[in-house]
């Protein structure tokens, strides 16, 4: 059965926007991260070894890093389009990406 999504919210300022596909690639891999997080905590639970361990969590944090790059860059491309929402909202998401990433 297709998935069914609500109508988008109106819009609002600063709000997200980005086609509903990239959305949707940016949610599956946050689920993804969200599973393998779970599977950490589990590992400290069942006192699994420190290396395996902190191996699962440098994945998952670089899951979420490329979640977050896809994210941003998905906002840039939105901005750089004539109907996008300008040169200081291109700016203002540049400085966000920069910090992150350093």
């Amino acid at each position: 059965m297709p998935n069914k999504r609500a109508a988008p919210p109106p819009p609002r300022e600063n709000a997200l926007a980005i086609p509903d596909e990239s959305a949707d690639e940016i949610i599956a891999r946050l689920r993804r991260v969200e599973g393998q997080i779970r599977a950490v905590q589990q590992m400290i639970a069942d006192r699994r070894d420190c290396h395996a361990i902190a191996q699962q969590m440098s994945a998952a944090r670089s899951a979420l890093e490329r979640a977050m790059v896809q994210l941003m860059a998905q906002s840039m491309v939105h901005c750089l389009r004539p109907n996008g929402q300008g040169e200081k909202e291109l700016s203002r998401l540049t400085d966000t990406f920069v910090k992150l990433l350093s």
